[in-house]
């Protein structure tokens, strides 16, 4: 039976719970420390792994960006999908945009990433020996089949599918002052079109990649990021907000992706 799992992100932590039958809830250690819970269950034929990136408690993340780090999380969570056999991951992140012609995920478009690149504060992460790879390249960090069946299943739910994304990874808890992204802004300028900030999913794409597990990544604009447009709200409250109501969208394009299979 083919595995596959979906890494959710802020305010996604049950959104998939619709699509699967004979749900069960397991939360395991690793040598890397534990693991929040997760869900296990059936789309048809295949088996589904739903993972929690940050878990929710009163309306905040119960691991953060920074304790993810911090904790070794990143290195838990992937470690575990390792030993679960699964066979492809994808991942769901709330993002701010650098380009201010990417529509808000509010609007139905979500930005499908191709490149990645490290900004400000990015943490290193490893298996080290245990790695099948230890130095797997950036410009895999995403795969290209799996990058396809995401804009398909973009574009079957009804949505705008903004391909060949530059993803930015700049680390937590913080977002970014209005210089940072001025700096940002500036150095990726010909890096277009389609370029994202986040404090998530590259340190995931590195350790899939270092275990050699096929990655996908699906962002959701809730924000321009920090400078770009006077007056904009950029806060988690406002992610949790554009979140929620771009969640009916992410829930049918996961189940494209898994009719895609």
């Amino acid at each position: 039976m083919t595995r596959i799992a979906f890494i959710c992100g802020s305010g996604l932590s049950d959104a998939l719970d619709g699509l699967l039958t004979d749900i069960s809830s397991s939360s395991l250690d690793t040598p890397y420390g534990p693991v929040l819970p997760f869900k296990i269950g059936s789309y048809k034929d295949i088996s589904v792994v739903v993972f929690p990136r940050h878990g929710e408690e009163n309306g905040k993340p119960v691991r953060s960006p920074a304790d993810l780090v911090r904790k070794r999380g990143y290195e838990a969570n992937i470690w575990k999908l390792y030993e679960l056999g699964v066979e492809h991951v994808y991942g769901f992140s709330a993002v701010g945009a650098l380009d201010l012609n990417i529509p808000l995920a509010s609007e139905h478009a979500f930005v499908v990433p191709s490149r990645a690149m490290r900004g400000f504060a990015a943490s290193q992460h490893s298996f080290g020996a245990l790695a099948k790879d230890v130095h797997a390249g950036l410009n895999f960090a995403f795969d290209k089949d799996l990058q396809g069946r995401i804009g398909s299943a973009i574009q079957r739910a009804g949505c705008r599918a903004l391909e060949n994304g530059l993803y930015i990874y700049n680390g937590g808890n913080c977002f970014e002052s209005d210089d940072e992204i001025a700096v940002l802004e500036v150095i990726t300028r010909l890096r277009g079109p389609h370029r994202v900030v986040g404090m998530t999913t590259i340190p995931e794409a590195i350790l899939l990649a270092q275990m050699g597990i096929p990655f996908g990544a699906i962002c959701s604009n809730v924000n321009y990021a920090a400078g770009l447009v006077l007056g904009a709200v950029v806060d988690h409250d406002e992610t949790r907000r554009i979140m929620a109501i771009a969640r009916d969208d992410i829930v049918k394009t996961t189940q494209n992706i898994l009719d895609s299979y």
